[in-house]
Protein backbone atom coordinates (compact mmCIF):
# COMPACT_ATOMS: atom_id res chain seq x y z
CA UNK A 1 0.00 0.00 0.00
CA UNK A 2 2.97 2.60 0.73
CA UNK A 3 4.72 1.74 -2.53
CA UNK A 4 1.18 2.76 -4.23
CA UNK A 5 1.24 6.00 -2.08
CA UNK A 6 4.54 6.72 -3.20
CA UNK A 7 3.88 5.95 -6.74
CA UNK A 8 0.81 8.34 -7.01
CA UNK A 9 3.32 10.95 -5.34
CA UNK A 10 5.48 11.18 -8.00
CA UNK A 11 2.63 10.83 -10.73
CA UNK A 12 1.07 14.12 -9.39
CA UNK A 13 4.77 15.74 -9.18
CA UNK A 14 5.35 14.85 -12.53
CA UNK A 15 1.86 16.12 -14.10
CA UNK A 16 2.82 19.14 -11.81
CA UNK A 17 5.96 19.82 -13.07
CA UNK A 18 4.43 19.08 -16.65
CA UNK A 19 1.73 21.25 -16.32
CA UNK A 20 4.12 24.33 -14.85
CA UNK A 21 6.27 23.75 -17.82
CA UNK A 22 3.74 24.33 -20.37
CA UNK A 23 1.91 27.29 -17.96
CA UNK A 24 5.60 29.09 -17.92
CA UNK A 25 6.06 28.12 -21.91
CA UNK A 26 2.56 30.20 -22.45
CA UNK A 27 3.70 33.17 -20.45
CA UNK A 28 6.88 33.70 -22.11
CA UNK A 29 5.29 34.11 -25.57
CA UNK A 30 6.82 32.72 -29.31
CA UNK A 31 8.64 36.06 -30.73
CA UNK A 32 11.94 37.19 -30.29
CA UNK A 33 14.38 40.01 -31.28
CA UNK A 34 17.69 40.31 -31.74
CA UNK A 35 20.31 42.97 -32.68
CA UNK A 36 23.86 43.15 -32.99
CA UNK A 37 26.12 46.15 -33.79
CA UNK A 38 29.26 46.88 -34.93
CA UNK A 39 31.45 50.24 -36.01
CA UNK A 40 33.77 49.74 -39.44
CA UNK A 41 36.02 52.02 -39.85
CA UNK A 42 35.10 52.69 -44.07
CA UNK A 43 32.64 55.08 -45.58
CA UNK A 44 28.68 53.96 -45.68
CA UNK A 45 28.98 53.11 -49.37
CA UNK A 46 32.01 51.36 -49.19
CA UNK A 47 29.93 48.72 -46.03
CA UNK A 48 27.06 49.31 -48.40
CA UNK A 49 28.88 47.30 -51.56
CA UNK A 50 29.54 44.34 -49.19
CA UNK A 51 25.45 44.31 -47.80
CA UNK A 52 23.42 45.31 -51.13
CA UNK A 53 22.77 42.10 -52.04
CA UNK A 54 22.67 38.11 -50.68
CA UNK A 55 25.86 37.53 -52.74
CA UNK A 56 27.50 40.55 -50.93
CA UNK A 57 26.10 39.20 -47.71
CA UNK A 58 27.58 35.53 -48.13
CA UNK A 59 30.91 36.77 -48.61
CA UNK A 60 30.33 37.28 -44.54
CA UNK A 61 27.92 35.09 -43.85
CA UNK A 62 28.95 33.14 -40.11
CA UNK A 63 27.12 29.90 -41.56
CA UNK A 64 28.12 29.22 -45.06
CA UNK A 65 31.85 27.86 -43.64
CA UNK A 66 30.48 25.16 -41.83
CA UNK A 67 29.37 23.15 -44.60
CA UNK A 68 32.00 23.25 -47.78
CA UNK A 69 29.66 20.47 -49.69
CA UNK A 70 26.87 23.13 -49.19
CA UNK A 71 24.51 22.92 -52.14
CA UNK A 72 23.76 26.72 -53.06
CA UNK A 73 21.32 28.76 -55.71
CA UNK A 74 20.78 32.07 -56.52
CA UNK A 75 17.18 32.98 -58.60
CA UNK A 76 16.32 36.62 -59.58
CA UNK A 77 17.91 39.49 -59.70
CA UNK A 78 20.60 40.26 -57.07
CA UNK A 79 20.30 43.35 -55.38
CA UNK A 80 16.26 44.00 -55.88
CA UNK A 81 13.57 42.42 -54.36
CA UNK A 82 12.50 39.08 -54.79
CA UNK A 83 15.80 37.64 -55.44
CA UNK A 84 16.37 34.49 -53.68
CA UNK A 85 19.46 32.94 -52.06
CA UNK A 86 18.70 29.04 -51.44
CA UNK A 87 20.96 26.93 -49.60
CA UNK A 88 20.84 22.94 -48.48
CA UNK A 89 23.28 21.12 -46.40
CA UNK A 90 23.17 17.93 -44.57
CA UNK A 91 24.36 19.41 -41.61
CA UNK A 92 22.57 20.03 -38.75
CA UNK A 93 23.29 23.45 -38.06
CA UNK A 94 23.55 24.65 -41.43
CA UNK A 95 19.85 22.66 -43.11
CA UNK A 96 18.05 23.87 -45.26
CA UNK A 97 16.12 27.17 -46.16
CA UNK A 98 15.66 30.30 -48.42
CA UNK A 99 16.37 34.21 -48.06
CA UNK A 100 14.59 36.60 -50.32
CA UNK A 101 15.15 39.85 -50.47
CA UNK A 102 12.04 42.03 -49.38
CA UNK A 103 13.28 46.07 -49.58
CA UNK A 104 16.62 47.47 -50.82
CA UNK A 105 16.97 51.32 -49.72
CA UNK A 106 20.38 52.21 -50.82
CA UNK A 107 22.84 52.98 -49.40
CA UNK A 108 21.08 52.35 -45.85
CA UNK A 109 19.19 49.19 -45.23
CA UNK A 110 18.93 45.88 -46.52
CA UNK A 111 15.53 43.60 -45.17
CA UNK A 112 14.78 39.92 -45.81
CA UNK A 113 12.80 37.56 -45.18
CA UNK A 114 14.56 33.81 -44.45
CA UNK A 115 12.28 30.83 -45.05
CA UNK A 116 14.04 27.74 -42.48
CA UNK A 117 13.08 24.55 -43.74
CA UNK A 118 15.62 22.21 -42.13
CA UNK A 119 16.06 21.21 -39.48
CA UNK A 120 13.46 23.83 -37.74
CA UNK A 121 10.68 24.79 -39.83
CA UNK A 122 10.22 28.86 -39.23
CA UNK A 123 10.00 32.16 -40.71
CA UNK A 124 11.96 35.14 -40.18
CA UNK A 125 12.90 39.07 -41.42
CA UNK A 126 16.11 40.32 -40.99
CA UNK A 127 17.79 43.90 -41.54
CA UNK A 128 20.95 45.01 -42.12
CA UNK A 129 21.38 48.82 -41.37
CA UNK A 130 24.21 51.86 -41.94
CA UNK A 131 24.63 54.73 -40.25
CA UNK A 132 27.43 57.13 -40.40
CA UNK A 133 28.94 57.85 -37.15
CA UNK A 134 31.92 59.29 -35.86
CA UNK A 135 33.62 59.38 -39.34
CA UNK A 136 33.20 55.59 -39.50
CA UNK A 137 29.82 53.50 -40.30
CA UNK A 138 27.26 51.36 -37.62
CA UNK A 139 26.07 47.95 -39.13
CA UNK A 140 23.56 47.17 -37.77
CA UNK A 141 22.25 43.21 -38.04
CA UNK A 142 19.20 42.51 -36.48
CA UNK A 143 16.32 39.43 -36.82
CA UNK A 144 12.74 38.88 -35.63
CA UNK A 145 11.02 35.48 -35.83
CA UNK A 146 9.40 32.79 -33.15
CA UNK A 147 10.05 29.67 -31.50
CA UNK A 148 6.97 27.24 -31.72
CA UNK A 149 5.45 26.23 -28.18
CA UNK A 150 6.72 24.75 -26.19
CA UNK A 151 9.96 24.92 -27.31
CA UNK A 152 9.84 28.87 -26.73
CA UNK A 153 10.79 28.41 -23.33
CA UNK A 154 14.42 27.79 -24.40
CA UNK A 155 14.16 32.01 -24.46
CA UNK A 156 14.17 32.11 -20.26
CA UNK A 157 17.76 30.37 -20.78
CA UNK A 158 19.21 32.57 -22.55
CA UNK A 159 19.88 30.28 -25.63
CA UNK A 160 18.76 31.95 -28.61
CA UNK A 161 20.69 35.38 -27.69
CA UNK A 162 23.79 33.32 -26.85
CA UNK A 163 23.69 31.24 -30.20
CA UNK A 164 22.61 34.56 -32.29
CA UNK A 165 25.46 36.83 -30.17
CA UNK A 166 28.07 34.12 -31.62
CA UNK A 167 26.95 33.78 -35.13
CA UNK A 168 26.20 37.27 -35.52
CA UNK A 169 29.39 38.80 -33.92
CA UNK A 170 31.30 36.51 -36.69
CA UNK A 171 29.57 37.83 -39.39
CA UNK A 172 29.60 40.85 -38.12
CA UNK A 173 34.00 40.89 -37.76
CA UNK A 174 34.09 39.88 -40.89
CA UNK A 175 32.51 42.34 -42.73
CA UNK A 176 34.77 44.87 -40.89
CA UNK A 177 37.76 43.08 -42.11
CA UNK A 178 36.54 42.65 -45.42
CA UNK A 179 35.33 46.78 -45.31
CA UNK A 180 38.33 47.89 -43.65
CA UNK A 181 40.93 46.34 -46.33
Amino acid sequence: MLTKNYNMIILYLLAGLIVLFLVVAALVGTGWTFEKSILIQAPRARVWDHINSLSAINRWNPWLDRDPDLHQELTGMDGTPGATYSWDSKVANVGAGRQTILVVTGPTEITTRIQFIRPFKGLAESYIRLEEERGATRAAWGIESSTPYPMNIIKLFGVIKKNMDRDFGKGLRKLKEICEK
